[in-house]
């Protein structure tokens, strides 16, 4: 069986900890163990998370968010000690992806952006609907048809068609389709 990610866990450590006569106890409890790096999460005095960061130190890391530009923004954290085996960087832009933590300013690092592809498929999806309503004869879209009607959709080639057919087709209804 392959070693976990995530090796162990604290969590719902108040900010007081590392500030207050308790702070060389809790860094050298940190520092005991060879669990170092990891993510942490900062949260607000609501709870809310504020900022999530990857650490290859974590007592040193939270250390400097003691006096960084957070250092007014939160109040309580998490810790994740993650194995050797797992990429830090990469989930930490998962979590920072799915999450949205105000305090973070940098884009994630997670893969590639394929909200362009998506949006060109259902452009392409969208255009092919509209061909199945002006050609319904057709098997395949944008062949010519018998009235001379071929090529790209355009609102000339529209007029011709029922508004109520086009909104069906397209899911919708026919006050979306007329503004």
């Amino acid at each position: 069986m392959s070693e976990p990610l995530v090796l162990s866990h604290l969590s719902g450590i108040k900010r007081a900890l590392l500030e207050g006569e308790k702070r060389p106890v809790f860094l050298e409890f940190l520092r005991q163990t060879d669990d170092r790096r990891g993510l942490y999460t900062l949260y607000d005095r609501t709870g809310r998370l504020h900022y999530a960061g990857k650490a290859s130190d974590l007592p040193r890391r939270l250390d400097q968010h003691l006096s960084d530009r957070h250092a007014d923004s939160w109040d309580e954290m998490t810790l994740f000690f993650l194995s050797e085996a797992a990429d830090i960087a990469e989930l930490e832009g998962l979590l920072v992806a799915a999450a949205h933590p105000p305090g973070n300013r940098q884009k994630p690092r997670i893969g590639s952006d394929r909200r362009r592809e998506l949006k060109r498929f259902l452009r392409k999806d969208a255009i092919e609907q509209i061909d199945q309503v002006v050609y319904p004869q057709k098997t395949h879209p944008r062949q010519e048809s018998p009235d001379g009607l071929s090529g790209r959709i355009t609102p000339k080639k529209l007029k011709g068609v029922k508004q109520s057919k086009l909104a069906s087709v397209l899911g919708i209804t026919q006050a979306g389709l007329a503004s």
